[in-house]
């Protein structure tokens, strides 16, 4: 018989506890809270921080080049700019991994794969130069390889448009664009601008994705407009150099000045170098000599001499002195003239260049008056300009005088000076008896302020005695310009041995001189040192290069000729057959 089949018993519904709905609901709004206390920790308390770790995780801040400041002439023309050019640099960590492409890399940039590997191990580790300021153009084509690590930035390299003719006074910086040497050093800060910065993403590989723009400009260093006028800049060198090449001297310097306001029209010195490649390029061997050679300056300071006897009232302007000795005795002392006179006025003393009538008109002098004269005339001490190297000379206190240096001091040994010292000192003659200071800096000349060191009657007559020494038959005679009347004095001097004497045959010639002489406007020292061959005269080794920058500078100014002056000049008339025979040699062109 069948059965029906059987069912369980129907379970009653158990109802579940309430106090389960209330644990998860309060589970879940504690981890609410939780995952919201995290939050607020993260964004409000501890935001700052990590968004500052983020940002050096992807943004980059990226340098943007300062242009320095050029430095120009007295009209605007460039002595020295900054170019921009490229610096390739890598990240090691990246590159090394490379290696099958640096033959490629070398290759552009013309050096061996063992320099290459070279130059990436010896930078930081995440940092190296490779190529410091190449050409745009070059740095493109290494770039253009696309190998992951390889990086360029833009740089700026400085230029010296006058090359060799100004780099002892200009200077050059380093290949960071510090000033090290010259100009540039002196002034650094004003040259140096403020260096930008912009803030970008950069991947993995250090490839910029893209620019925030700049967080703050970049600021350009100040333009630094100099008194030189680099086309008398250019005169006085080739000049310059060309005297010390043909007597073959050791070196050479010059200062061309504005005899009012104490302007440096050119500042030279020979040898010099390339700034703009200077592989040779040795310290003691390029300086700026003009502030930097100090030397026993020899007959050029007895003007000096005369118008301290002058104002003190020593020696009348009409005072003569009995030269006519072979050898006047001071102490132990022979003191000698090259040719002997007989009775010479003051005129005549500085036209023949009398030793022994410049020592007999100091030692009728107060020594205190004529260290007074010089100190005032600037020798002795810097001349405030602030170049690298600059010499003070040396000027000793006049109570260490004896009788034989209050002697030597008339004519130019016992104390020691720059060819600056020269120019400037000789500049106050020229200026009526007012002593201003040299200036490197085009200014406003207007009101230009000075000090007088002498009296005007005695400049005035020292102007007229000078000119005496560009005449015929005077030992500067080669300094002579045709139309113009040239004052000025030579000077020739035994170089020291440094143990106490002199050297045999090695001398320092000088001509310092002014025009033109009636209304004097400009002034130049001329030292060419050491010359080996030829006449070693300062008439004859200096003087020239006097004439021939002089001349160019008088026609650059507009100061005219004066037509009565052009029917005599030197190349016509000749006091003695041994003027005749040095302007047969070529010596009054030798800077032609």
């Amino acid at each position: 018989m069948n059965r029906a089949p059987a069912y369980p018993a129907k379970i009653p519904a158990r109802a579940l506890p309430a106090w389960r709905a209330t644990a998860v609901w309060a589970a879940v709004t504690l981890a609410f809270a939780a995952v919201m206390a995290q939050a607020w920790r993260a964004q409000v308390e501890h935001g700052p921080f990590l968004r500052d770790q983020g940002a050096q995780r992807y943004l980059r801040h990226f340098p943007l080049p300062v242009q320095r400041g050029p430095i120009v002439d007295r009209d605007g023309k460039p002595l020295a700019l900054s170019v921009p050019v490229k610096t390739l640099w890598v990240d090691p960590q990246l590159f090394i991994h490379q290696e099958n492409q640096w033959p490629l890399v070398a290759s552009a940039l013309g050096i061996s794969v063992n320099e290459l590997h070279d130059r990436v191990n010896t930078g930081a580790s995440h940092f190296a130069f490779i190529a410091r300021q190449i050409s745009p153009e070059r740095a493109e084509k290494i770039t253009a390889l696309h190998i992951p690590g390889l990086h360029s930035l833009t740089e700026n390299r400085r230029y010296y448009p006058a090359g060799s003719i100004a780099a002892p006074l200009i200077g050059f910086t380093n290949v960071d664009g510090k000033g090290i040497e010259g100009l540039e050093l002196t002034y650094n800060q004003w040259l140096t601008g403020k260096a930008g910065e912009e803030t970008g993403l950069r991947d993995n590989y250090g490839h910029p994705l893209s620019l925030h723009g700049p967080s703050r400009s970049a600021q350009p260093g100040k333009v630094l407009t100099l008194s030189i006028d680099r086309n008398l800049q250019y005169v006085a060198y080739t000049a310059l150099a060309s005297a010390v090449q043909r007597f073959q001297a050791r070196s050479g310097a010059a200062v061309l000045m504005n005899a009012r306001t104490g302007e440096v029209l050119a500042m030279v010195s020979y040898p010099a170098f390339n700034p703009n490649d200077r592989h040779d390029y040795q310290a003691g061997l390029y300086n700026n000599r003009a502030v930097a050679d100090t030397f026993e300056p020899g007959s050029v300071m007895k003007p000096f001499t005369i118008a301290a006897a002058l104002d003190d009232n020593s020696i009348q302007p009409d005072s003569t002195f009995n030269v006519n000795t072979n050898c006047f005795r001071v102490a132990r002392f022979c003191i000698q003239d090259d040719v002997r006179h007989n009775n010479l006025d003051l005129a005549q003393v500085l036209k023949y260049s009398s030793n022994i009538g410049a020592a007999k008109i100091s030692l009728r002098t107060p020594p205190a008056d004529l260290f007074q004269m010089l100190h005032q005339a600037g020798f002795g001490q810097g001349s405030g300009l602030g170049l690298p190297g600059e010499s003070a000379g040396m000027l000793p206190a006049w109570q260490g005088w004896d009788i034989a240096r209050r002697a030597a001091m008339a004519y130019g040994y016992g104390l020691s000076v720059t060819p600056l010292q020269l120019a400037a000192a000789y500049a106050a003659i020229a200026n009526h008896g007012v002593y201003v200071a040299p200036t490197l800096i085009r200014q406003d000349t207007s009101s230009v302020n000075g000090i007088r060191i002498m009296p005007a009657p005695t400049a005035a007559r020292l102007s007229r005695w000078l000119s005496g020494v560009t005449s015929p038959g005077g030992t500067g005679f080669l300094a002579s310009i045709p139309g113009y009347q040239v004052a000025g004095k030579t000077g020739t001097s035994i170089m020291a041995n440094g143990k106490g004497g002199f050297h045999k045959n090695l001398v320092n010639t000088s001509f310092v001189g002014f025009a033109p002489a009636q209304d004097p406007r400009l002034v130049m020292a001329v030292v060419v040192r050491a010359p080996t061959q030829g006449w070693r005269y300062g008439g004859v080794v200096a003087a020239p290069v006097f004439r021939v920058t002089m001349a160019a500078a008088l026609q650059n100014m507009g100061i005219q000729p004066d037509p009565s002056l052009l029917k005599t000049t030197a190349k016509h008339s000749y006091s003695t057959a041994a003027e005749a025979q040095q302007w047969a040699e070529g010596a009054g062109d030798a800077a032609h």
